[in-house]
């Protein structure tokens, strides 16, 4: 318990500049991760559009969540870690 206090307090301490590798892919992870939810929930609210009849708006709503998913692809491919 008190290896993660530590480990805590030394990530609350910098000053921006720098930052611990573990808490940035965390931090990618959670970011990624919701990109995720809102493109599975703009995508089943596109279909809903579709289906309903409503082709316009469907439509925007389906090239928005086209977008979210390349987004969360661009995000989550390998890349070198650089610092902050």
């Amino acid at each position: 318990m008190a290896d993660w206090r530590q480990r805590i307090s030394d990530i609350s301490k910098t000053k921006g500049d720098s930052a611990p590798e573990s808490a940035k892919r965390a931090g990618m992870g959670c970011l990624i991760g919701l990109i995720v939810i809102a493109a599975i929930l703009t995508l089943v609210m596109a279909l809903g559009l579709f289906t309903s009849g409503h082709w316009v708006i469907g439509g925007f709503t389906l090239a928005f969540s086209l977008a979210s998913i390349a987004t969360a692809l661009a995000l989550a491919w390998p890349h070198r870690p650089k610092p902050l």
